[in-house]
């Protein structure tokens, strides 16, 4: 394992465009990429397994749906019901930020036979990243849904991740690849929706919300669940077969990614506390082509860091100065530079 401190950005721009160059691209979010509009979702959790280790199921799906109703309600902001400066402001223009630097990167990249596409899997049910995709017109976001088939609504088809884009000359008939995304939402959604039939179909968030009375009925509370189609960390356990199923193919497109020759995987906002994802990470480092990127949003989460991956040498952890923080806007600062530093300065 290595760490690198973030004392000269433009240094470690350089080596992650070493790393880029030549690798699968992928990139691992987690609920800190949504800060400040959306609180950590890891507080959430803790309460919930609290919850649930104590047998309180029913409270356990009343702090679920409060959480997820949350993300609803700020969803409803989106794409332009805020203010300008505002924290869902600030969100979504580091989301749109970081895909504007992805999509140059894709389409600036000078090994032919890699191809202009990046992974992202998150573990965020909120709509940040396909709201700033929408105004992006130049980068193809696949986001697993089948929109090809039919006028009764888009249904989940995993086999569609991965499919890559082309555009045609209209005489030479010449081919140029358009730079695209996969968006593995591996919790599942907002947009998300569980149907009788046994099927996940992409909608609407939900805008109707339980009253505070209706939230103190467990059945209600249980059949607001029912109409979702996430799936939170250690709860599992809206015991759903459907559900089961598709959360293990999202984390097999996980496993699939990170055990490719060059796998590159750039972590941000994610400090796996998720037990099932880290163990996959651990194994897919058995891989010693992967490389694994993590940023550490502070010191202290550095440290945490370096004792999940202390044997594994195919780890680097960035970590910010004393002084510092890495959030957001120190990455796509980071991402800008890549690309961008003139030749006689790389090393």
């Amino acid at each position: 394992m290595e760490i690198l401190e973030l004392n000269d950005p433009e240094k470690v721009a350089r080596l992650l465009e070493r790393y880029i160059q030549s690798a699968h691209l992928n990139f691992l979010f987690g609920s800190g990429a949504s800060m400040p509009a959306i609180q950590l979702a890891g507080n959430v959790e803790q309460e919930i397994d609290q919850h649930l280790a104590a047998s309180e199921h029913d409270e356990a799906n009343k702090k679920a749906l409060m959480f997820i109703e949350e993300l609803e309600y700020q969803h409803g902001f989106l794409p332009a019901g805020y203010s300008e400066g505002d924290d869902t402001d600030i969100t979504l223009k580091n989301y749109l930020h970081f895909l504007g630097s992805i999509d140059r990167i894709l389409f600036e990249r000078k090994n032919i036979l890699l191809p202009r596409q990046a992974n992202v899997f998150t573990t965020n049910y909120d709509e940040f990243f396909e709201v700033a995709a929408s105004l992006l017109p130049s980068l193809v976001l696949n986001d697993g849904f089948n929109r090809r088939i039919g006028n009764s609504g888009f249904e989940y088809a995993p086999e569609l991740f991965f499919d890559r884009v082309y555009r045609s000359g209209t005489v030479y008939q010449h081919q140029s690849e358009i730079p695209s995304v996969n968006l593995v939402k591996v919790h599942g959604s907002i947009s998300w929706k569980r149907k009788a039939d046994e099927k996940i179909m992409l909608g609407e968030p939900e805008k109707i919300q339980l009253t505070a009375i209706q939230k103190d009925n467990p059945q209600e509370v249980r059949d607001a669940l029912a109409k979702r189609a996430v799936i939170l960390p250690n709860m599992r356990k809206f015991e759903s077969t459907l559900l089961d199923r598709v959360y293990f193919d999202l984390l097999r497109l996980y496993t699939n990614a990170m055990e490719m020759e060059n796998a590159l995987l750039f972590v941000f906002g994610f400090s796996f506390a998720d037990e099932h994802i880290l163990d996959i990470t651990r194994r897919a480092l058995r891989n010693p082509t992967a490389k694994v990127v993590v940023f550490a949003f502070s010191q202290n989460g550095a440290a945490d860091l370096e004792a999940k991956f202390s044997a594994y040498r195919n780890v680097l952890i960035i970590k910010p100065t004393d002084d510092q923080q890495i959030d957001f806007p120190a990455l796509n600062s980071l991402f800008d530079m890549i690309g961008a530093i003139p030749e006689a300065i790389h090393d």
